[in-house]
C-alpha cells in the first residue's frame, strides 16, 4: 500500500476519527507542517493533554515540531491506515490479513510503521521490518525517527485517558532535548 498509493498532498478528502476524537485531514502540501499541525499539536488543547503537561513541556513539544524539517527527511505522501497496530490486523476467512479501524489519510508511511514498531510486537517481527525497510526504501536511521511519528498516538492515548501516565512519560522522554 505504501509503495503503490502515492499522493500529491497530505491529508484526505474528509476528516476522520482516531478513537472517539476527530482527526483533522485538511489537505496540506508540506508533510512536516501536516505532521506538526494535524497530528501532534492538534492534541494540545484536549483537556486531558492540557492537564498532563506544563507550559514548559508544551513549548518543548512546539519546538520539536518546529524542528521537524531538520529531524525527518521529506518523503512523498502515501495512503496510510493511520491506526495500524497489531490489534487492528486480523486474519480473514481465507487466511489473508484484514485491516480494521482505519484513521485513513495520505501521510508518511512511517506513521503506520511507528504504530507497529512502538506498540507490542510479535517476537518474529524483526524480519518484517527488515523487508519493509528494504522494499519501501527507508533512509538510514528510520528506527530512531519512529518515536517522532508515535507522538500522535501517545498524545491521542492521553486525550482518551488510555494509559495516560505512561504515555505522558514517553512524551516527556521524546521532547526532553527540546526543553
Amino acid at each position: 500500500m505504501h509503495t503503490t498509493t502515492r499522493g500529491d498532498r497530505f491529508g484526505w478528502h474528509r476528516d476522520g476519527w482516531l478513537g472517539r476524537l476527530r482527526q483533522d485531514n485538511t489537505w496540506h502540501s508540506d508533510g512536516h507542517a501536516f505532521l506538526a499541525q494535524r497530528r501532534i499539536l492538534r492534541w494540545l488543547p484536549e483537556p486531558l493533554v492540557e492537564a498532563a503537561f506544563d507550559a514548559a513541556e508544551r513549548r518543548a513539544l512546539e519546538r520539536l515540531c518546529a524542528a521537524l524539517p531538520d529531524l525527518l527527511p521529506p518523503r512523498p505522501p502515501v495512503l496510510t491506515h493511520g491506526d495500524l497496530w497489531r490489534e487492528n490486523v486480523l486474519s480473514g476467512r481465507a487466511g489473508g490479513a484484514a485491516l480494521i479501524d482505519p484513521a485513513v489519510s495520505y501521510s508518511w508511511a512511517e506513521a503506520d510503521l511507528s504504530m507497529l514498531w512502538c506498540s507490542p510486537r510479535p517476537p518474529a517481527s524483526d524480519r518484517f521490518f527488515e523487508v519493509y525497510a528494504d522494499a519501501a526504501g527507508l533512509e538510514a536511521g528510520w528506527r530512531d525517527r519512529l518515536s517522532l511519528f508515535h507522538l500522535r498516538e501517545l498524545l491521542s492515548s492521553i486525550a482518551h485517558d488510555d494509559y495516560a501516565a505512561e504515555c505522558a512519560e514517553a512524551v516527556r522522554e521524546i521532547i526532553a532535548p527540546f526543553g
